[in-house]
């Protein structure tokens, strides 16, 4: 081999392991700064640390509030003097923004967002709810064509113009309160071949629509009454069991569920009229592996009716009490955790299993997921409790909204269980749940 050839090979195999040390030594700095929140929201008091390595580095303007410190090494970066360094401590010491250059090879590459402020004090909830869309009449959660005696197809209730989301309350002025009537009342009422008055209830108004009944024999049925549809898929308006994240005494506004609630068809339940109930657990499945347990509770609907339900969201329900609520173990209200507060270790979660009774369970949070955004699955916890253990098998469909709390604040809330381990599952950030709160009373105001 030419020497030259043989030279270019040594220089290709230094460059590239070069190359691989470089990677090596940078991508973990670069998966790091990536991971960092665009926005950090802290309270005063609290402290958070930062750390990079060269060729990355914080520059820190000489104008910035106290409690924001560089170090390099020994050497410390005190207010008052502009400079890089490779680790910062913010401790703020009252309300105020600042920010945190991010530079790499002393370029700006990107900005961390500070906001110095003091988190808002809740209630935590724990109490066992119902969650109804209404408080009468059936949901119409989707349309379907159906075939005359004659074979014509058409979609009598969609064509009158009956939509999804609208609440049905009375078929020619007989009330409508459960799902097992609707049929029954269309079949009596229908044999007059007539146009049916339906009573709907669509953004909060009453309205009536005249629909006709499509009238078809039942295949392998001659002789027997015809059958009359109306092309509608309905759902009754209890939408199930969940638990009460929080509420904020002054206010009455309140939080649940962690998630959003889902009806027909994996389809946003339309809750803007919704109501939430106090219930009753009467007993629970126990989860196994593959198989989610699930609380068993019931209530009466209007006479339990405890608050307005505002909006669904990604982040639960959110709304106002109609009614005042206590939390045994937490008369007074306790701070929200910022995001960054909160950390791996022992905590607690707040939930009913029995009756009505609220109750204290230990649980550990075994990751937390440093969210840039407003997202669900913040945290992952797993149930350690004996007795929740023992009575429910870990988590249950129905703790969705458990509060979690640890080091006397209110970190997230329960929201999913994992299918094949029922002692572990999801939560979500209460500081996530707050903001989502603020972005649904923001918009209603804006609307008004």
């Amino acid at each position: 081999m030419p020497p030259r050839r043989k030279q270019n090979r040594v220089v290709l195999l230094l460059c590239l392991l070069f190359l691989l040390g470089a990677c090596y030594y940078i991508l973990p700095q670069i998966l790091e700064v990536n991971r960092l929140p665009t926005d950090l929201r802290l309270a005063p008091g609290e402290e958070f640390h930062l750390t990079l390595r060269r060729p990355f580095s914080f520059y820190l303007p000489a104008k910035r509030p106290d409690g924001i410190i560089g170090f390099n090494g020994a050497e410390v970066l005190e207010k008052g003097i502009s400079g890089y360094c490779s680790a910062v401590t913010v401790r703020p010491e009252k309300e105020g923004v600042s920010f945190l250059d991010l530079r790499f090879l002393g370029v700006p590459i990107r900005r961390v967002n500070l906001e110095f402020v003091e988190m808002p004090r809740v209630v935590p909830g724990g109490h066992a709810i119902g969650v109804l869309s209404a408080e009468e009449g059936v949901m119409v959660v989707g349309h379907f064509p159906v075939r005359d005696e004659e074979g014509r197809e058409s979609w009598p209730a969609r064509e009158a113009g009956l939509k999804t989301g609208d609440l049905i309350v009375a078929i020619d002025d007989h009330p409508l309160r459960r799902i097992d009537e609707i049929d029954f009342l269309l079949q009596n009422l229908a044999a007059k071949d007539k146009p049916l008055t339906l009573t709907i209830i669509r953004d909060g108004a009453r309205r009536k629509i005249p629909v006709l009944p499509v009238k078809r024999r039942q295949e392998g049925a001659a002789g027997e009454k015809p059958l009359y549809l109306l092309g509608l898929y309905v759902e009754d308006p209890a939408a199930g069991v969940g638990t009460l994240t929080y509420f904020r005494p002054e206010t009455g506004r309140f939080g649940g569920l962690g998630h959003r609630v889902l009806g027909f068809g994996n389809r946003p339940l339309p809750l803007g009229q919704g109501k939430i109930v106090s219930a009753r657990i009467t007993g629970i499945n126990q989860g196994n592996r593959g198989e989610p347990g699930e609380k068993i509770g019931i209530f009466s609907g209007r006479e339990d009716v405890i608050g307005d339900i505002r909006a669904n969201t990604d982040l639960g329900i959110f709304g106002i009490l109609t009614r005042e609520l206590k939390n045994p173990y937490y008369p007074l209200a306790i701070p929200v955790a910022t995001t960054f507060e909160v950390t791996t270790g022992p905590a607690e979660i707040m939930t009913v299993i029995s009756g009505r009774e609220i109750r204290r369970f230990t649980i550990e949070i075994q990751r937390v997921y440093r969210q840039k955004t407003l997202r669900d699955k913040g945290l992952v916890i797993r149930v350690t409790d004996p007795v929740l253990l023992s009575e429910a098998g870990g988590i249950v469909q129905g703790m969705s909204g458990s509060p979690i709390i640890q080091n006397g604040k209110m970190v997230g809330a329960v929201t999913h269980v994992f299918v094949n381990d029922p002692t572990r599952g999801y939560g979500v950030f209460a500081e996530w749940m707050l903001q989502m709160e603020e972005t649904v009373w923001t918009g209603e105001k804006k609307a008004s």
